[in-house]
């Protein structure tokens, strides 16, 4: 009994402390479910086409699609999702509720990332942007692969960051695995190799990881192994099909894109005070060169990753002219969100080292708190606007460059509005209050921990 007594104690202890270090991203996160929970379950042509794949899977054995063929995919998505469906049952429902958890842990994961890059205050407010902007919401809650894929690739960087701060083969061969899971998810994970390189490359001096041969190999060899295994010996394809789409084989063009197409989607999907938020991160940056000297090689990891994401959508649109990368815009430039929302919220960190670099005595000193209070309100318009968004995102939803709508989405399954949509509100006002308990908090620990110590002198 006393075993038994000391045992659940132990664990009490545990759950305390954890609640106490991540009480604020479990706040964050309580208002993202209440987003999800409150938003339609999504379709179009290619979640019908995934979701065929994942049944098929089921009754089958393999991702067979109409044609009779496997999906022109990478499979490890479609395998994850039979697991669920035969212990739930087969229905597009259960499936985007599975693409709905992956999308939290994606919040989870953004928060670790951050974290480990630029401090705490960051992650967590980089995880409260990714939680509910209108983009990730819609990729939660329509079944497609891209949260699976965007998961897994998520993780393999966090690990390769820590691999490559601690200079070890061991974690970078884990990184490699889970890099393979990513790549045999969708190949869009490879895109994650890009912050990792400019990692490596902007911090060459300052860490003691070296790029050789020996490590390229150890991170690359288990996605070789695993594209083999599958496409070499179960895909009834040629090898190198999946590396073929049809999207290129048997293009649909574009005759005149227009240019603002990028600006116009990604401002319809995530709003505009994102991007404006992450803009003037780096303008600060920038202007303030020696205050963020140590988090400015961050900003140009992030600002690398989204030029070379939204690059490569430009280079398919304009160089070749497809129309699925035009159209598509929410789904090619995804992997660049979560770097969107680094920017934005790395704020947080620049205001309190722009506050500790005043001179009060020097005028000109001045415009730092205005700066600061510039910041705070476009992070906060953020949360806002993509609130108001979501609550009016109902019934027929599409993403459109001009009057002619290449690529509808289509709600499957309506809200309640009356009863649901107050959700929405809730959930902005729980993650506002989580974020900036926290940071009181934190703010208060510091004179209360002197006091105490003074006291008990």
């Amino acid at each position: 009994m006393y075993a038994i007594a000391g045992n659940i104690e132990v664990e009490w202890k545990s759950f305390r402390a954890l609640l106490d270090a991540h009480y604020a991203l479990i706040g964050v996160l309580l208002g993202a479910v209440l987003v999800a929970a409150s938003t339609g379950a999504y379709t179009n042509w290619d979640s019908q086409l995934e979701f065929e794949a994942a049944s098929n899977v089921v009754t089958h054995g393999f991702p067979y699609v109409t044609t009779g063929l496997m999906i022109n995919q990478p499979p490890l998505g479609f395998y994850i999702d039979a697991p669920v469906f035969q212990a739930v049952g087969l229905s597009y429902l259960n499936g985007v509720g599975l693409i709905t958890a992956f999308g939290l842990g994606c919040v989870v994961l953004i928060y670790a990332l951050g974290s480990l890059l630029y401090g705490k205050k960051t992650g967590l407010i980089a995880a409260a942007l990714f939680g509910i902007v209108p983009w990730h919401v819609y990729m939660s809650r329509i079944f497609l692969i891209d949260n699976q894929s965007l998961f897994l690739s998520l993780l393999f960087l966090i690990v390769g960051v820590l691999a490559v701060r601690k200079n070890s083969q061991k974690l970078l061969l884990i990184s490699g695995v889970v890099f393979a899971l990513a790549l045999l998810t969708k190949l869009f994970a490879a895109l994650m190799i890009v912050p990792l390189l400019l990692m490596i490359y902007l911090q060459r001096k300052e860490f003691a990881f070296k790029l050789t041969p020996r490590k390229v190999l150890i991170f690359l060899v288990p996605s070789f192994i695993l594209q083999a295994v599958w496409f070499g010996g179960f895909a009834n394809q040629n090898f190198f099909a999946v590396y073929l789409s049809s999207d290129f084989t048997h293009p649909v063009l574009v005759a005149n894109p227009s240019l603002m197409f990028l600006p116009i989607i990604l401002a319809k999907s995530a709003g505009w005070f994102l991007f404006a938020a992450g803009l003037f991160s780096l303008t600060l940056s920038l202007f303030y060169r020696k205050v963020f000297a140590k988090i400015l090689w961050l900003d140009a990891v992030c600002f690398g990753t989204i030029a070379a994401v939204a690059g490569l959508d430009l280079f398919f649109v304009f160089g070749f002219h497809l129309i699925v990368p035009y159209v598509s815009v929410v789904k090619y430039n995804y992997f660049a969100l979560p770097f969107f929302c680094l920017l934005a919220a790395s704020l947080a960190a620049k205001s309190g080292l722009l506050i500790r670099s005043m001179d009060w005595k020097k005028k000109i000193h001045l415009i730092k708190p205005v700066l600061v209070g510039v910041g705070l309100i476009l992070l906060f318009a953020s949360l806002v606007e993509s609130t108001l968004f979501l609550v009016k995102w109902s019934g027929f939803v599409a993403f459109g460059v001009d009057s002619v709508t290449y690529y509808p989405f289509d709600v499957f399954s309506m809200p309640m509005d009356g009863y649901f949509q107050p959700f929405h509100y809730a959930a902005i006002v729980l993650i506002v209050l989580s974020l900036t308990g926290s940071f009181m908090l934190n703010g208060l620990k510091k004179p209360f921990g002197l006091l105490s110590k003074v006291l008990s002198s």
